[in-house]
């Protein structure tokens, strides 16, 4: 479950959105990565990678009867990285959704500037999230590799790898996979930005976390990774703290203060991703 200021998809809604993606995926890459490039070439849908500032990460445009996708090399990078692809999937999202689509050929609505991986909180771009999340990363293959690995980042490491996805967006399906009682937070380099919550942790009622970076201990995992030290050689930094130190509405003493495992990863000019989760796999 995720506690972002704008809410979730329509549990229904998600399923369908993530269904769809999931045959896009089947049809043009049975196993393995997807290549989102590929699916729009075959779409005919145009591509340009260009530097536009930071106004934007993707954009889907209808004119002339064709649609083209602009991909911004200043916040993307690489035309290959992962966050490129998950730009180019969530654009492909807004095609392959049928009232995305119907609404810009028929010129309802004027292209929007999407900034991707779940820095927006309007349905449609949590929509076209969903779509690039389940096109990368379809669920069946998802779970049979992120079961069969350690707790937390060294899977999720392994699965933004191995789709070729972005850290942040295995991070998310990881945590919405329920295969732990876990939470995930993003943060920018000078703020608290969202977090997502296993729906184990959600019922168990361990909703509200740390949101500010000055709540948390000077030398903490997260800390050490927004003040940019070297990441040890599994990729990320790890300590262990207490379920108090994460969830202020509990007491030192409360019988629900166990050992938590904090983990954070850098994930440069874009922050740090903390995935938190107990230690012996239970929340009281």
């Amino acid at each position: 479950m995720s506690n972002k200021p704008g809410g979730v998809l329509n549990r229904s809604r998600e399923t369908e959105i993530a269904e769809l993606a999931e045959f896009i995926a089947d049809e043009h890459a049975l196993s393995g990565k997807v290549d989102p490039l590929a699916v729009a070439k075959e779409k005919h849908i145009t591509t340009s990678f260009n530097y536009y500032g930071d106004a934007f990460d993707g954009m889907l445009e209808h004119r002339a009867g064709r649609f083209h996708i602009y991909c911004n090399l200043a916040r993307v990078e690489q035309p290959q990285s992962s966050r490129a692809r998950f730009t180019l999937g969530h654009e492909l999202g807004h095609f392959f959704i049928d009232e995305h689509r119907n609404a810009l050929a028929t010129g309802r609505v004027l292209p929007h500037l999407s900034k991707c991986e779940y820095e927006s909180d309007l349905e449609v771009e949590m929509e076209a999230d969903t779509f690039a999340s389940n096109l990368l990363m379809p669920s069946h293959r998802f779970r049979a590799r992120a079961k069969s690995g350690k707790v937390g980042l060294p899977t999720i490491l392994d699965l933004a790898g191995y789709f070729e996805a972005s850290v942040t967006s295995a991070a998310v399906r990881y945590v919405k996979a329920d295969l732990v009682a876990c939470a995930v937070l993003k943060w920018a380099p000078d703020r608290f930005q969202w977090k997502w919550l296993s729906t184990e942790t959600w019922r168990a009622n361990f909703r509200k976390t740390v949101e500010s970076i000055e709540q948390l201990p000077d030398d903490c995992p997260t800390r050490r990774a927004l003040r940019g030290e070297g990441m040890p050689k599994e990729g990320f930094i790890q300590a262990g703290t207490t379920a108090a130190a994460w969830f202020p509405f509990l007491a030192s003493h409360d019988y629900r203060n166990s050992i938590f495992i904090e983990q954070a990863v850098a994930l440069g000019r874009f922050g740090v991703l903390t995935f938190i989760y107990p230690l012996d796999g239970v929340l009281r």
